[in-house]
């Protein structure tokens, strides 16, 4: 079963359940419509206190340092709630069916596949591919299903990705370009498959040494990804240095849900480390575009 088939129910059961919330406790003299708005929105404060429990149980865990003022965390919030609200209510469950930009066969244009993170599907990239900062690469994107499986059963699905990517380009090699879960989902195509068809990898917000949040997450593939869990320690045992050099992580300080924070940043690998973005906004911050564009074609004049 596909993530939008999973989330739709529950995103109707959500706005339904609200609904008929807001139609009880408002007093008859409210007009009609209101119930039906309070109902559409509900999503949105029910992301929120999801957010906010992670937040707090980030701090309590892995305090940040220095300390971020109250103002700079609630802004995290604010811009992760919405972020949320928009991806899980609107993008995946309805248009994750977006056509790629076609390929073109040149020798020059750096081949991209984006890879997506945990019960998350293509239509997280629908930014990055907006902003324009792939112009000029040859991009695919894939969905890794079942959505709850084992993260060893995606590298046959990235491989089939890189596999048609490669077909279409004629390039040699990609980029894996990963969020969160995505990133450990190519170390383990890496793994069984080989680099020798991935020049590099860039990893965003990716749980390299696991986040406490893995132990209480739905599926198997979550529990692979609690904090040092013997999956992960395997994997990470059977890296050399050469393979970790061709990682770039972009890890945020304000990361709401991998926990703790260091996580992100694979030893071995070039690391980059920005603020004042929380997990899954990070896919809209333009200063992660820059370091994908800047890492994916290194050669290319980056844009003023």
């Amino acid at each position: 079963m596909s993530l939008a088939a999973h989330v739709r129910p529950w995103l109707l059961v959500l706005v339904g359940t609200g609904t008929l919330l807001a139609w009880a406790l408002l007093p008859d003299s409210a007009p009609w419509w209101l119930p039906w708005l309070l109902g559409a929105v509900a999503p949105v404060p029910a992301t929120g206190l999801v957010l906010a429990i992670e937040m707090v149980v980030g701090a309590t865990v892995d305090p940040p340092s220095p300390a971020r003022p109250l103002r700079a965390l609630l802004r995290v919030w604010w811009v992760e709630m919405l972020d949320s609200a928009v991806v899980f209510g609107w993008r995946q469950p309805w248009r994750a069916g977006f056509a790629e930009p076609p390929l073109v066969r040149d020798a020059e244009r750096p081949d991209v596949l984006l890879i997506h993170g945990y019960v998350c599907n293509r239509a997280v990239w629908q930014p990055l591919l907006a902003s324009g900062a792939l112009n000029g690469c040859n991009v695919a994107t894939v969905n890794l299903e079942p959505v709850f499986a084992s993260i060893d059963d995606y590298a046959a699905v990235i491989d089939a990705a890189v596999g048609r990517l490669r077909t279409g380009s004629g390039a040699a090699q990609v980029v894996l370009v990963c969020h969160s879960m995505g990133g450990v989902a190519a170390r383990a195509y890496l793994r069984r498959y080989g680099s020798g068809s991935v020049a590099r990898v860039v990893t965003l917000a990716t749980p390299h040494a696991g986040t406490v949040v893995g132990r209480i997450g739905i599926g198997r593939n979550a529990r692979q990804m609690a904090y040092r869990s013997a999956w992960l320690r395997e994997l990470a045992a059977g890296e050399d240095e050469a393979l970790r050099a061709r990682f770039v992580c972009i890890a945020t300080r304000d990361d709401n849900l991998i926990v703790p924070r260091s996580s992100p940043l694979l030893p071995g690998a070039r690391h980059e480390v920005i603020d004042g973005v929380g997990h899954l906004a990070l896919l809209a911050d333009p200063r992660a575009w820059e370091l994908i564009a800047r890492y994916v074609a290194p050669n290319r004049p980056q844009r003023p």
